[in-house]
């Protein structure tokens, strides 16, 4: 293996990792489901909370997979070609 290519493989850990990270730190939308048939009794206030941190935590999640996507192929490219 060249340096590149190490490089390359602990950049996929860490993105793999971070990946995970905010994915369990998303909320859990099972809970957002079961307000359709009124089994919840949340006030407006309940639902607003947090709207900031769960659209700021799909963004990252969003750049995070097409980085994953990205380094994936690149490293494939450099596996082939070098």
């Amino acid at each position: 293996m060249t340096g590149l290519q190490i490089a390359l493989s602990v950049i996929l850990i860490i993105i793999s990792v971070l990946l995970i990270i905010v994915v369990l730190l998303q909320k859990n939308r099972q809970a957002d489901a079961s307000a359709i048939n009124g089994s919840t009794s949340n006030s407006f206030f309940d639902k607003t909370q947090g709207r900031g941190k769960d659209s700021a935590l799909e963004k990252l999640t969003v750049i995070l997979g097409v980085a994953l996507l990205v380094v994936v192929i690149v490293t494939i490219a450099v596996t082939l070609f070098v």
